[in-house]
């Protein structure tokens, strides 16, 4: 049996939620605490912490009353201080481009559960912030992600950028004029990914203070630290983190994925057999997570929930969720009501 993996992510990144909740009076200390690290801990830029705690800490700001905006509203604190490596080598580049290039290189560093993939779409440039469980269909993550990655550039460049469009996978959780207030324009939902436009020329902006070789320096030191990550030496994980990926509306097929790593179908197959496992076994985890995810979050559709898992019939998805669990989605849906879902269906300090 393949270990079980658990995401992680440079402490930084969790230091600056904290802060960011922190200020808005949702969580303290004792939060951290039942983590098992205290707020000092966390300036350890070398540090790695489970993603799932980040889902701890928007789980505790929810349980007191956080608004349905907190998503954006601390995406929009960025702390200069609590920049991670990733964001510092960024920081060196001589334009917004280069640093979103090496952002797109190098962000498992940041997070494993959060890629970027660029489109240009002339006279544009579309950002797609692509995730993995467990933030796969969180939405005030994904909020906190885009508000906070248009707050990075900004600060990076000195410029307020304006995006051409936004887009979200999920129904507005906020009303428009909170959206217009972060965006300066009014977000598209229920689009078939989550999305960023901007300006091809706004990639020309230069980076104030940019230095060449302290670049140089960090991209080194942030090429060793990626390549100690689990996935970089597994295909089993790197075709988790892909179906996950392309799970909302994306090519579920084994030749979509082995196209994306660069490799034959039948290669595919061979590196999977050689880790103890195969690609209907990932999909079927990955399906089987997710599933189990979004039936315990509110106003979730059993229908619509058979098409984002790649399902051609909802007959298909009950056959197969009935398989999984012994009861029908409908019947695990009633249970989780009568008891109480948990946020998201993520047990955080448990994963």
């Amino acid at each position: 049996m393949p270990l079980v993996y658990t995401p992680s992510a440079t402490a930084s990144q969790l230091l600056d939620l904290y802060l960011s909740l922190q200020g808005f009076a949702l969580i303290g200390p004792d939060d951290l605490q039942e983590l098992g690290v205290e707020p000092e801990q966390l300036k350890n830029v070398d540090m790695r912490v489970p993603v799932h705690w980040a889902l701890h800490l928007w789980q505790r700001a929810a349980s007191r009353g956080a608004r349905p905006e907190i998503g954006l509203l601390v995406g929009q604190q960025r702390h200069l201080h609590t920049r991670g490596p990733v964001a510092q080598l960024a920081a060196q580049s001589a334009t917004l481009g280069e640093s979103i290039e090496l952002f797109c290189r190098y962000i498992p560093v940041m997070s494993e559960c959060e890629n970027l993939r660029v489109e240009p779409l002339g006279g544009r440039v579309r950002i797609h912030f692509l995730f993995n469980a467990p933030l796969l269909g969180h939405a005030v993550a994904c909020e906190h992600s885009v508000s906070s990655a248009l707050c990075w550039a900004r600060q990076l460049t000195n410029v307020r950028l304006m995006p051409q469009a936004v887009g979200f996978r999920h129904a507005a959780l906020a009303v428009p004029a909170i959206y217009r207030q972060v965006f300066g324009v009014q977000p598209r939902f229920g689009e078939a990914f989550d999305y960023l436009d901007l300006l091809e020329t706004d990639l020309l902006l230069p980076i104030p203070g940019a230095n060449a070789y302290l670049k140089g320096l960090m991209q080194q030191r942030v090429s060793a630290m990626q390549a100690q990550l689990p996935a970089q030496h597994s295909t089993r994980l790197q075709v988790l983190q892909l179906i996950e990926q392309s799970l909302l509306g994306g090519d579920l097929s084994a030749q979509s994925v082995a196209l994306r790593l660069g490799i034959s179908r039948q290669t595919l197959h061979r590196h999977l057999r050689e880790e103890d496992c195969c690609f209907s076994e990932l999909l079927a985890q990955v399906r089987r997570q997710h599933a189990l995810q979004r039936l315990q979050q509110p106003g979730c559709r059993i229908e619509a929930l058979s098409r984002e898992l790649g399902f051609a019939e909802p007959s298909a998805f009950y056959k197969a969720f009935k398989g999984w669990f012994g009861q029908s989605p409908k019947a695990y849906q009633q249970h989780t009501r009568i008891n109480g879902a948990r946020i998201n269906g993520v047990s955080v300090i448990d994963s």
